[in-house]
């Protein structure tokens, strides 16, 4: 599991607009503009109103993966 810190715009219902950051965990990195279109499409139905990803940076890379001995 990969976790970012995540940053993002969204609208409020008074017709402002609001920055939230959170913890945002995926299974697999995020790499391109398309990963970023998922990111999007799950922050509105989480209920967030035309959230736009402003930013976003890992928290830590994952553990590595044994390797056998050589």
């Amino acid at each position: 599991m990969h976790r970012y810190l995540l940053t993002f715009a969204h609208s409020l219902p008074n017709g402002g607009t609001d920055m939230t950051a959170l913890d945002y965990a995926t299974p697999r990195p995020i790499t391109c503009a398309d990963d970023i279109q998922r990111i999007t499409t799950n922050l509105h139905r989480q209920g967030y109103d035309k959230p736009f990803v402003v930013a976003f940076s890992l928290f830590a890379d994952p553990a590595p993966n044994p390797q056998a001995a050589s």
